[in-house]
């Protein structure tokens, strides 16, 4: 039995309760943006810039933090920030009231995503913690499943209700954090120092100096910039491509049909994990090094069949594949980063690989944006996905060497 404290029960439990609240607060929430906001292409593309800009600002102090202070209070101050977002994002409809909620939504990203990774390496051992990531990422599908099912019920009292269900279930998650979340394997920096901004630069000059010494490191972020330039356009625009361009059939409302969709991605996604979980070793630089070639190649070929497929049916399997490869992107990723990391500086780095994808998608969205106002929906998703073709190369070169250099 674990007990109450175990940072194994934690950790799935942060990463199901996470993922249940961001199903209440993320399934319908572009289907909310396009029908109840009224934004158009380049407007999409403007909030997911608002938020991916303040992210790039805000990545490596956050990760800093969590460096010299507290891992556990960067992740809990990350939910308190990302739960009052949901409630705001849900209270104002407004495009000028959402760009401002992005900043928020932003901070509380950035306190979680280096946070999240280099806590539970620090508890249990960098060896278990990959298998841990995988193992998350599986009850983050089953509560993800759960968590858009209840978005169904929901959703028939407004497209805005389950993102403030949303917003209320992860403020819950911090409370559970506060109360039951240890932290044994990190030693902060001398209270003395904790104020002293050189104390502060020298563990982020620390990081920037590990990722820039290992060739492994400095390939995974520019992977990184790649992928978030090409994931920001789908996030933004696939709503507004089924809605507009393609067009819902009949039967069913279109909260409900987009619901049906990210159902099918968690029941999906859930199947395919579990067995590759089982025989893949995130651990091994190479084998992570072919899974990801793998997955990140057959995204490319699932994002140009959803941009030019004829009809609903074949653009919502090409939607449900890419979903489901998504999802099996991230763990092995951060597997992979965190790898041979030194702990004094791990947060930082896990910060410095999301501020590059942050780079990728606030310099690459607006383009998107403004592509998808000339030249079309599909053509600025077909874009998309090509930009991903040189992250094959630097993924492969990056497998043949280890973390630390």
């Amino acid at each position: 039995m674990l007990k109450k404290n175990d940072p194994t029960r934690v950790y799935l439990v942060l990463s199901a309760g996470l993922s249940f609240a961001f199903a209440l607060a993320f399934t319908l929430q572009g289907l909310y943006f396009v029908t109840v906001a009224g934004l158009n292409p380049l407007q999409l593309l403007l909030i997911g810039a608002a938020l991916e800009g303040a992210a790039f600002v805000l990545e490596v102090p956050t990760g800093v933090v969590a460096d010299v202070y507290s891992r556990r209070r960067s992740v809990i101050l990350g939910c308190l920030c990302l739960g009052a977002a949901m409630l705001l994002v849900a209270a104002f409809p407004v495009f000028w009231a959402l760009l401002l909620t992005q900043i928020v939504s932003a901070a509380g990203y950035t306190f979680l995503s280096g946070a999240q990774q280099a806590w539970l390496a620090d508890e249990v051992g960098e060896g278990r913690a990959a298998g841990l990531y995988l193992l998350g990422s599986q009850y983050g599908r089953a509560a993800g499943i759960v968590g858009t099912a209840a978005t169904a019920g929901l959703a028939t009292l407004g497209l805005h209700v389950p993102i403030l269900a949303g917003g209320a279930v992860v403020l819950l998650l911090a409370l559970y954090l506060w109360l039951r979340m240890p932290e044994d394997g990190f030693a902060p920096a001398p209270r003395e120092e904790r104020q002293n901004w050189a104390a502060l630069s020298a563990t982020f000059r620390q990081g920037v100096t590990e990722v820039r010494a290992s060739r492994v490191l400095t390939l995974l972020m520019l992977s990184a910039v790649l992928y978030g330039a090409s994931s920001e356009a789908l996030d933004r625009l696939n709503e507004f491509l089924l809605v507009v361009e393609v067009g819902l059939p009949g039967g069913l409302s279109a909260a409900n049909w987009f619901i049906v969709l990210a159902l099918t991605i968690q029941v999906v996604g859930l199947g395919v994990t579990e067995p590759l979980r089982r025989r893949i070793h995130p651990a091994d630089a190479r084998a992570a090094a072919l899974a990801l070639r793998w997955v990140l190649g057959l995204s490319v070929a699932a994002l140009l069949a959803f941009a030019y497929v004829p009809g609903f049916g074949w653009a919502a399997g090409a939607l449900v594949v890419h979903g489901v490869l998504r999802g099996l992107y991230s763990p092995l990723y951060d597997a992979w980063i965190n790898r041979g990391l030194n702990p004094a500086s791990r947060a930082t780095v896990n910060s410095i690989a999301s501020q590059a994808d942050a780079l990728g998608q606030v310099t690459f969205g607006p383009v998107f944006g403004v592509l998808g106002n000339v030249l079309g929906v599909r053509s600025a998703l077909a874009l998309a996905a090509l930009v991903r073709l040189p992250a094959l190369g630097l993924l492969g070169r990056a497998g043949g060497g280890r973390t630390s250099g």
